[in-house]
């Protein structure tokens, strides 16, 4: 990370098959959305996998973060 790039906070909303809810994801002010959906995904399945069938991600909150 650039020392003058700035921290988000990201709120995402997620439907997948069955499953739904929302997940902070944290990024850097220039990060895409694309890039953003990819680390909530990685977050998400790291308590169990992502069933099949349809999906949705949407961004539905990003501001800066100055915490840790």
């Amino acid at each position: 990370m650039n020392e003058t790039e700035q921290r988000q906070r990201c709120v995402v909303k997620y439907q997948t098959a069955s499953y739904s809810g929302e997940e902070v994801v944290y990024c850097n002010e220039n990060d895409e959305n694309e890039l953003i959906i990819a680390k909530c995904k990685k977050q998400l399945s790291r308590d169990l996998p992502l069933p099949y069938g349809s999906q949705s991600f949407r961004i539905i909150e990003r501001e800066d973060y100055f915490g840790v």
